[in-house]
């Protein structure tokens, strides 16, 4: 093993320095918590283990905004179609032109959300 002949100095608030040495409790010293946090920021996997959470974030969030745009169109659809099938109004012509492209890109935004995870998934797993 290496012998240890650098010094480093660092000035902290006094706050700091508390918060420092709270965080490094679970390590033998706080010099042994700074080189872990310096190894662990370093690691070129780690990086991209935060990539990747990042990446899931904006997933998630965009995702989130296609899936209530999509449950709002399907919740006007059936009242819609509630609608104008107790009148006796529902024709096949509404039904080819109307309900069936919302269904379809309710359908492709859909398969879009189960792709997604299983791309980054993929990503994750060649980690």
């Amino acid at each position: 093993m290496n012998q240890r002949t650098k010094h480093f100095q660092l000035r902290l608030t006094p706050e700091e320095a508390h918060q420092l040495r709270e965080k490094s409790k679970s390590y033998s010293s706080v010099s042994h918590y700074i080189r872990s946090a310096v190894a662990e920021y370093s690691d070129i996997n780690a990086k991209q283990r935060l990539a990747l959470i990042n990446e899931l974030g904006t997933f998630y969030r965009k995702f989130q905004n296609e899936l209530s745009w999509a449950g709002g169109n399907l919740n006007q659809l059936v009242k819609r179609t509630n609608e104008l099938s107790v009148a006796g109004l529902l024709s096949q012509a509404y039904l080819q032109e109307v309900l069936l492209p919302v269904i379809t890109e309710t359908q492709k935004t859909l398969n879009e959300i189960k792709r997604e995870p299983y791309a980054v998934t993929k990503k994750a797993t060649k980690l």
